[in-house]
C-alpha cells in the first residue's frame, strides 16, 4: 500500500500539474524518487527539466515559438504519464483493494494472449452453430459444456480490459476491431466496454478512453449507452487534465456535433439523479409502506377469516377482495407513488433484491454488469425457459436483479414457480405498455439499456461484498453537470430545465438554485424561474435571497397570486408585519372567500398591535369557518391583549370544552391572573403543566415567554414565582383528571 506521505506527495503532484506548475512538479518528482529510491526515475525527469528550461529561456529572451504551447501541453502530458505510471506499479505491488489483488493474480488467471482467447471464442461459437443443426441425443449436455466454456473466455476477456496493463495503439487497434466487427455476443462487447470504464475510474490511459470515446458512436445500442455513461464519468474523474488530451477533446467536440449526443447525455444525469433516491425510496418501503401494509391488510384478513367463501375464486381470477383490502388499509396512495417513481425511472426494485446478491454467480466481478442471458441449450424447464424469455425482453429490472430473480425462482417448488411466473410475465408487459404509451417521443424517454446499466453499476458499488475498496461513483461530491466538459454538453436551455426540474422535485435545493441561476443568465425575464428559485431557497432556508427573488418574480408577473402569497408570508416570517399585512390584503383582492388569508390579515394586525381590527378580522374569521377552534384562540389571546377579560375567559373556556392544549390552559390561567383570581390561575396552569410534560425549568421557559403581557395587563411581577412555585407542588398531589 502506498504509504500515507507518498500518497500526499502524489497529491501533490497532481495538484501541480492541473495548476501547470510543471517545475514544482519536478521536484516533487524527485522527492518521490529519493524516497522510493526510484533512481532510474532521474533520467526521465533530467530531461523533461532541461526542455523545460529551454522552452523558458526561449520565452524570457522574448523569441516567438509558434510550437510553445504544444511543446508545454507535451511535457505536462509527460509528467501526468510518469505520476500515473508509478502509482500504478506501487499499487500493483502491495495495494490489498479488489483492483489490485486481482491485478496480482491476472496472468494465473490468464495465460492466453487476447488473440488466442478470441480465436477459441470463435471456435466454440462455430461448434454451437453446427451443434445446433444436428439431431443429437447428447447435444444438451454438450451444448452446456461449451457454454460453460464460452462463458469462462467472456470472463478472461473482461480481466484483460478491466486488470491489463495501459494500452498501445496496436492495443487499442485490437480491441476496437473486436469492437466495430461485432461478431463476439453482445453481451460479451457489452462487458468489454465496462471493463474499459472500470479500468480508467482507477487508471488514466488514453488509448482505453479513446475506444470509450469511439464505441460512443457504435451502432449496437447495448455498447453506445455503456460507452457514454462510461465517458460521463471519465471526465468527471479527468476532466481538469483533458485539455493536454487534445485528441480526446476533439473527439469530444465530433460527438457533440450530433444533437442526440446532447440529450443521451442528460439522461445519464437524470438517471444518477435519480440514484440519489433509491436509499430514501429503499427506506420508505422497507420502514414504511411494507410493514404497514402487512399490519393493515393483516388484521383486514383475520377480520375475514371467518367469511366460508372468502379467497374463493374462479382459478384464473384475481380476487377482488385483495384489491378491496388495498384500498380500504389505506394503502393505495402510498402504491400509488411507488409507482409513479417508477414510471420515472427511479430504482423502486432496489430494496427487493438486496439480500438477493449472495450467489456464487456474483463472485465473478463481470456477472454484476453483464446483460441477461440464459442459453437456451442449458435450460430442460419449459417455465424456466418461458422466465428466462420474459426477464430478457423486460424493462422492468435491471440486468442484476433479473440474474437474481431468476436464480431465486429456479430453486422454488414448482407449484409457486408457475404462480410467480405467471405474475411477472404479465406485470413485465404491463410496465412496457404503459412505458410506451407515456412517452412516445424517444428523444424524452431514459433509453431501458441506460437505466438498467446505471442501476446495475449501483448494485455494485453499493452491495458487492468489497465495496469498500472502490471509490463509489455514486458518492461523488460534484455533480456532473458542475463539470465544464459535461456543462458544455448539456447547457442548451431545454437540457438544464430539464436537469433543474429533476433537481427541484426531488428536494436537491442547491443543485436546482445553481441551474436556475444558469437559464436566468440568458433568461432574465422569465418570472416562473424566479419562482422556482425563491422557493428553492426559501426550503434551503435562504429567506432573505429567496425573498429578493420572489420580488424579481413579482416584477415580471405584478399579479401572480402564488407569489404574492409567498412574498406575504416571508415577510411575516421575516418579522416584517407591515410589508406581509400588504401582500396578505393584495391577495385578499384575488380571493376574498380564502379564510387562510383572512387569518393571516389578522395575525399582522395582532404584530403591529392593531388589536381592535385584528378582533375583528378574527371574528369575521370565526362566524365564516365551520371548524371555530383556531378562531377561538385568536379570539381569546386579542381579547386578554385589550384587556377585555370575561370576553377572553368566555373563549378559553370553549377552546378547553373543546380540545385544548397546554397552551390554552396556560393562557386561561394567564386571563385568571390580570382578573386578580390567583386559584382558579393557579389551576390553569397546573394543567398546562401537566399537559405539557415539561420539566420545571422548561415550564418556566414557556412562562416567562408571556411575562411582558402579563405585566402590561397588571400582574405584579413580585408574585410571578410565587404562583410558580404553587404550582410546582400541585404537581406533586395526586394526577388531575383532564
Amino acid at each position: 500500500m502506498i504509504k500515507q506521505e507518498t500518497q500526499s506527495l502524489f497529491d501533490q503532484i497532481t495538484g501541480a500539474l492541473e495548476r501547470k506548475h510543471i517545475k514544482q512538479a519536478i521536484d516533487l518528482l524527485r522527492s518521490v524518487s529519493s524516497q522510493l529510491q526510484i533512481w532510474q526515475l532521474n533520467d526521465r525527469l533530467d530531461s523533461t527539466a532541461e526542455t523545460y528550461q529551454s522552452m523558458l529561456r526561449y520565452f524570457s529572451e522574448g523569441f516567438a515559438d509558434p510550437e510553445r504551447d504544444k511543446v508545454h501541453c507535451n511535457l505536462i502530458r509527460s509528467l501526468y504519464h510518469i505520476v500515473d505510471e508509478l502509482v500504478f506499479q506501487i499499487k500493483t505491488k502491495n495495494n490489498p483493494s479488489l483492483f489490485y489483488e486481482k491485478r496480482r493474480t491476472l496472468s494465473l488467471f490468464v495465460t492466453e494472449t487476447t488473440e488466442e482467447l478470441l480465436q477459441s471464442l470463435e471456435a466454440i461459437d462455430n461448434e454451437l452453430s453446427l451443434l445446433n443443426l444436428l439431431d443429437n441425443p447428447d447435444k444438451n449436455s454438450h451444448s452446456y459444456e461449451l457454454e460453460s466454456k464460452k462463458e469462462i473466455l467472456c470472463r478472461k476477456i473482461f480481466a484483460l480490459v478491466w486488470l491489463g496493463n495501459a494500452w498501445t495503439k496496436d492495443d487499442k487497434s485490437l480491441w476496437e476491431n473486436i469492437i466495430t466487427a461485432q461478431q463476439s455476443s453482445d453481451h460479451l462487447l457489452a462487458l468489454i466496454i465496462t471493463g474499459l470504464t472500470l479500468h480508467l475510474l482507477e487508471h488514466f490511459d488514453k488509448q482505453r478512453a479513446v475506444l470509450l470515446f469511439a464505441s460512443a458512436e457504435s451502432d449496437n445500442a447495448e455498447i453506445r449507452e455503456r460507452a457514454l455513461t462510461g465517458i460521463v464519468l471519465f471526465l468527471r474523474k479527468y476532466e481538469k487534465r483533458l485539455p493536454v488530451y487534445p485528441e480526446l477533446v476533439e473527439r469530444l467536440n465530433q460527438l457533440a456535433e450530433d444533437p442526440s449526443f446532447s440529450y443521451r447525455i442528460r439522461h445519464i444525469l437524470q438517471q444518477f439523479i435519480l440514484s440519489r433516491d433509491t436509499e430514501k425510496i429503499t427506506r420508505k418501503i422497507t420502514t414504511e409502506v411494507i410493514p404497514e401494509m402487512m399490519q393493515k391488510i393483516g388484521r383486514r384478513m383475520r377480520e375475514k377469516e371467518n367469511w366460508e367463501d372468502f379467497g374463493i375464486a374462479d382459478d384464473d381470477d384475481k380476487n377482488p377482495e385483495w384489491q378491496n383490502m388495498i384500498e380500504e388499509s389505506g394503502m393505495q396512495e402510498k402504491l400509488q407513488e411507488i409507482s409513479e417513481w417508477q414510471m420515472e425511472g427511479a430504482d423502486v426494485m432496489h430494496s427487493s433484491f438486496i439480500h438477493l446478491k449472495n450467489y456464487s454467480f456474483f463472485n465473478e466481478i463481470s456477472n454484476w454488469f453483464v446483460p441477461f442471458y440464459v442459453p437456451d441449450n442449458n435450460i430442460d424447464d419449459t417455465d424456466l425457459l418461458r422466465l428466462a424469455s420474459v426477464l430478457k425482453e423486460s424493462r422492468l429490472l435491471c440486468n442484476s436483479d433479473k440474474f437474481s430473480f431468476y436464480l431465486s425462482i429456479a430453486k422454488m417448488p414448482e407449484k409457486y414457480r408457475k404462480m410467480m411466473i405467471s405474475q411477472f410475465s404479465s406485470e413485465t408487459n404491463a410496465h412496457k405498455e404503459m412505458i410506451d404509451s407515456e412517452l412516445a417521443d424517444k428523444s424524452k424517454q431514459i433509453d431501458y439499456r441506460m437505466r438498467q446499466y446505471i442501476q446495475d453499476l449501483y448494485r455494485f458499488y453499493k452491495l458487492h461484498p468489497r465495496r469498500g475498496d472502490v471509490e463509489d461513483i455514486f458518492a461523488a461530491p460534484i455533480e456532473f453537470y458542475q463539470v465544464p466538459s459535461i456543462f458544455k454538453i448539456i447547457q442548451g436551455a431545454d437540457s438544464l430545465m430539464v436537469i433543474g426540474e429533476y433537481y427541484f422535485h426531488r428536494n436537491y435545493w442547491k443543485e436546482a438554485i445553481d441551474i436556475f441561476d444558469h437559464l436566468l443568465i440568458s433568461d432574465p425575464n422569465n418570472d416562473v424561474l424566479h419562482q422556482k428559485k425563491a422557493y428553492s431557497l426559501q426550503q434551503s432556508g435562504q429567506l432573505e435571497a429567496a425573498l429578493d427573488a420572489y420580488l424579481k418574480a413579482e416584477l415580471l408577473n405584478a399579479n401572480h397570486s402564488w407569489t404574492i402569497k409567498k412574498l406575504a408570508h416571508l415577510h411575516r416570517v421575516l418579522k416584517n408585519p407591515q410589508e406581509a399585512l400588504h401582500y396578505y390584503k393584495k391577495a385578499e383582492q384575488q380571493s376574498p372567500d380564502n379564510l387562510t388569508l383572512q387569518f393571516n390579515i389578522g395575525h399582522c394586525l395582532l404584530e403591529l398591535k392593531e388589536y381592535e381590527p385584528a378582533l375583528k378580522q378574527y371574528f369575521k374569521v370565526e362566524y365564516l369557518t365551520e371548524n371555530k377552534e383556531k378562531a377561538w384562540r385568536a379570539i381569546a389571546w386579542t381579547s386578554f391583549l385589550l384587556r377585555k377579560y370575561d370576553q377572553a375567559a368566555d373563549y378559553f373556556q370553549r377552546l378547553i370544552d373543546s380540545q385544548p392544549d397546554a397552551t390554552d390552559y396556560l393562557n386561561a390561567g394567564h386571563v385568571q391572573l390580570a382578573m386578580n383570581r390567583p386559584k382558579d390561575a393557579i389551576h390553569w396552569y397546573a394543567l398546562s403543566f401537566q399537559m405539557s410534560k415539561q420539566l420545571p425549568a422548561e415550564f418556566i421557559e414557556m412562562f416567562e415567554n408571556d411575562l411582558p403581557e402579563l405585566i402590561e395587563s397588571g400582574v405584579n411581577p413580585k408574585i410571578i414565582p410565587l404562583v410558580l412555585d404553587k404550582v410546582f407542588y400541585e404537581k406533586e398531589k395526586p394526577a388531575i383528571a383532564f
